[in-house]
């Protein structure tokens, strides 16, 4: 990872904005989960519209009969009920996609999980107090996708960081390595530059 890449991502992201963002610090890196991840979580759901769909235009009939509808207006009611939870699960799964992140800046990871709608949890961790970055990648469609896990052990509260099912796991830990050897060295000249004027 170079330094010219870096500058790469921070033109990229010199627009995103997080609510504790410090005034020297540069975003460098937003991630979220790689989209086939949402499309498998979704997939139950467009079968299931399918077969709705299906069962409004060939089953309604034959579903009043066997209930003893004198009308299918019960059934039409039953249908939009069905059709509304089925909306409310989407936008559930789409809220859950696309407010799980991982900020990387110059300074720290910030870790936010939503969890259901009125439900989030946020971390952070100073790029200096990592001390393991590992990646996993499991199964076929992972290795030609290329997207895994990533773990970060830390000495903090939270001894774990976990990035899920992100895109280029390895690109990542490469960025967070080069990330964190930039914020011990700076770390140790302020050490240093302290003690001489103590």
């Amino acid at each position: 990872m170079t330094n010219r890449e870096i500058q790469q991502y921070r033109k990229k992201y010199r627009h995103y904005d997080f609510r504790d963002k410090k005034k020297d610090e540069d975003i460098i890196l937003v991630l979220r989960r790689h989209w086939i991840t949402f499309i498998f979580k979704f997939m139950p759901l467009v079968v299931a519209v399918v077969f709705l769909v299906f069962a409004h235009y060939t089953l309604a009939d034959w579903l009043a009969e066997w209930f003893f509808l004198e009308d299918v207006a019960l059934l039409r009611f039953l249908e939009t009920v069905i059709a509304m939870f089925l909306w409310l699960v989407a936008f559930i799964f789409w809220i859950d996609y696309y407010f799980d992140a991982w900020i990387i800046t110059n300074h720290r990871i910030v870790d936010i999980e939503q969890l259901g709608l009125f439900k989030r949890n946020v971390s952070e961790l100073e790029l200096s107090k990592i001390q393991d970055v590992t990646t996993e990648i499991h199964g076929i469609l992972p290795t030609v996708l290329k997207y895994g896990y990533l773990y970060i052990q830390t000495a903090g509260k939270k001894e774990r960081f976990i990035f899920k099912e992100i895109p280029d796991p390895m690109r990542v830990r490469r960025l967070i390595v080069h990330l964190q050897k930039r914020a011990i060295s700076r770390e140790a000249q302020r050490l240093t530059v302290d003690n001489k004027s103590v």
